[in-house]
């Protein structure tokens, strides 16, 4: 499977290597990697902003990039899955992840 996207070379085999499949329906067709929130800044770039997803639910997902409570709690879904995969991987935070982290921790 390829990995494409705009996420750095390192952060995608760090975590997402491991992990090719949708997080939603386990697919390992044609996934790549989605920005949970969008990428508005260079540490959105983060893992910790990131989920892996088949084609069919990245499209899915790309409609749930909006202010609105149901793309609230869409966002939050993945997030979930990917915060309890990057502790069970007992993943190293780089430098950009801390800026993601303490952005998201004063927003």
């Amino acid at each position: 499977m390829k990995l494409s996207n705009r996420f750095n070379e390192a952060d995608k085999i760090r975590i997402w290597v491991d992990h090719q499949y949708c997080v939603i329906c386990k697919s390992n067709q044609n996934c790549s990697l989605h920005h949970i929130a969008g990428c508005k800044n260079v540490c959105d770039s983060s893992i910790y902003n990131s989920s892996m997803l088949c084609n069919n639910h990245h499209k899915e997902a790309d409609g749930h990039n909006t202010s609105s409570e149901l793309s609230k709690a869409y966002q939050d879904k993945l997030r979930l899955y990917t915060h309890n995969l990057i502790q069970k991987e007992g993943y190293t935070n780089t430098k950009l992840d801390e800026e993601y982290i303490n952005k998201h921790r004063t927003s």
